[in-house]
């Protein structure tokens, strides 16, 4: 098992894909929205309004800049999943790194492994790689439409390595 793997580290891969989930903000832009509202619900009730009408809507004004911190907070760790996808002409490797830093690996056999498409999964266009006795899922964060794309991608890698004319071995 060592030697194969060792042998795959020096050959190049025929496809190799990272994907992560779409980050439509940075951490900065993040913090300086963030004091934006806090800005925009607090100071506000103090300047126009009288002192006991802003203490009461004052833990209303807080929860809700609680609420939007912990609801980015909880994207920007969600954001930390990553997807490596290898395929070489004997071996798929899917690797993906949880959120919480937990790595879960998946191999198969180019030769044995179906790419499917489930229009009723969890899902739009619910992608899985399916060998070695898993069925495992890729790309659950990508749309649609980038599912096909990469089910087309890995589809057309995995042609070529089936056709008679590949002579990579």
């Amino acid at each position: 098992m060592d030697l194969e793997v060792e042998k795959l580290n020096r050959e190049e891969p025929l496809l190799s894909l990272t994907i992560w989930p779409h980050r439509s903000c940075d951490r900065k832009t993040f913090i300086l929205i963030l004091f934006i509202i806090s800005f925009i619900l607090i100071i506000p009730s103090f300047l126009f309004l009288s002192l006991s009408f802003a203490i009461s809507i004052l833990p209303f004004s807080l929860l809700s800049i609680f609420l939007f911190f912990f609801v980015g907070n909880k994207n920007f760790n969600d954001a930390l999943l990553i997807e490596k996808l290898k395929i070489y002409p004997k071996k798929i490797i899917l690797e993906r790194k949880e959120p919480n830093n937990e790595i879960k690996k998946w191999h198969s056999n180019p030769y044995w492994t179906k790419v499917n498409i489930y229009n009723n999964g969890p899902v739009e266009s619910y992608l899985t790689l399916k060998g070695n006795g898993k069925e495992v899922e890729l790309g659950s964060f990508l749309t649609p439409e980038e599912r096909i794309n990469l089910k087309k991608i890995i589809d057309d890698t995995l042609f070529k390595l089936s056709s008679s004319n590949f002579s990579r071995y």
